[in-house]
Order: structure tokens, then sequence, then C-alpha cells
């Protein structure tokens, strides 16, 4: 395949994979705060369906992004790509985090008590996992753009 294609299939993919995973994170957590049992219960019957997606275009991206440093001749040990690595690995654990969030929501809105849904809904859990993923998701482009040496 021909290296620009590649790269820009990757690109693509990690793009369409951040609009995925932080777009409707952010969404999620501003219903929520709204309060609405029956509003929060219709938006969060959809999460499992985004977020796969979303983790569909994380793995393409992944592949494309393996198969564009073999065309490319980086190589694969590159301090820069070392780097992006750790932060794939850190911003996966932060959207992990946030989805138990969601599943936590999900649950405690079926039940309905009063205080085990104004615990999860209280939680700061999900504004650190959104910070997280903005955060780190931010210091990816950095490191993919300048590739610094470290």
């Amino acid at each position: 395949m021909p290296y620009a294609f590649v790269k820009f299939a990757h690109v693509g993919s990690m793009f369409l994979a951040t609009a995925l995973a932080i777009g409707p994170s952010i969404l999620l957590y501003l219903v929520t705060r709204n309060g609405s049992t029956d509003t929060i219960r219709r938006t969060f019957g959809h999460t499992t369906a985004v977020f796969r997606a979303g983790g569909a275009f994380y793995g393409l991206g992944l592949m494309f992004g393996f198969i564009t440093a073999a065309n490319g001749s980086i190589g694969f040990s590159a301090p820069w790509l070392v780097a992006a690595y750790v932060l794939v690995l850190v911003l996966i654990g932060f959207n992990f985090g946030f989805e138990r969030w969601t599943h936590r929501v999900t649950g405690a809105v079926a039940i309905e008590t009063g205080s085990e849904l104004a615990a999860v809904l209280r939680s700061r859990r999900p504004l650190v996992a959104l910070a997280g993923m903005i955060s780190t998701t931010l210091l990816l482009v950095f490191v993919m753009v300048v590739k610094p040496s470290f």
C-alpha cells in the first residue's frame, strides 16, 4: 500500500476514534448534570454501541500506524514512538475508567434508588477521566507531530 494512503488511514482512523470517544463522553457527562432519570436512561442506552465504534476505530488506527511505521522506514523503537505507545495505553485506561462510570450510571438509573443514583451522578470520576482523555490526546498529537527526540 502506498505510504501516503496508509498514513491518511492511520490519522483518519485515530481522528474518528477520538471523536467517538471524547465527544459522546462530554455529552453523557453533561446529560447526568440535568438529573432527569428518563433523559439519562434514553441517552445512556446508546453508550455501548458508540464506545464499540470508537474502539474499532482505535484498533484500525493502531493497525494503520504500525503499517505506516513499517512502510515509512520509521524504527519501532524511536523515542517519540515509544512515548506514543505509552500514551495510547494511558488513554485506553482513561477510556475504560469513563466507560465503567457509564455502566454504574446505567445500573443506578435502572434500580432508581435515590442515594445510589445521587452518589454516581456526583462522582468526580467522569470529570477526571474526561480531563485525562483530553490531555492525553493532546499529548499524543504533540508527540506524533513534533516527534521530540527526548
